[in-house]
């Protein structure tokens, strides 16, 4: 049996978010990137930029591209945030 801690204040489940270093494929070669997952299952793709990390795509519920944030905090930030919907059963 598996135990979740829910949030305290919000009763929701909070999300596991990891990200996973590849290389893409880019018009100059190929680049440092990172797949985003939530819970296990891939999500996102973020890919370098002169601010920062750039949102290839995402996948899911929250389909969206062309968010610019300036660190990996940033975007763990707006990922959790986007997610903080889904409630616990």
């Amino acid at each position: 049996m598996q135990v979740v801690a829910l949030d305290q204040a919000t009763g929701i489940m909070p999300a596991e978010i990891s990200f996973q270093s590849v290389r893409a494929v880019t018009q100059e070669g190929t680049e440092d990137s990172h797949l985003v997952f939530l819970d296990g299952a891939l999500m996102a793709l973020l890919v370098p930029a002169e601010t920062g990390w750039f949102l290839q795509f995402s996948l899911g519920f929250r389909e969206q591209e062309g968010v610019i944030f300036t660190t990996l905090a940033m975007a763990e930030n707006w990922i959790r945030d986007r997610t903080s919907s889904v409630v616990a059963l």
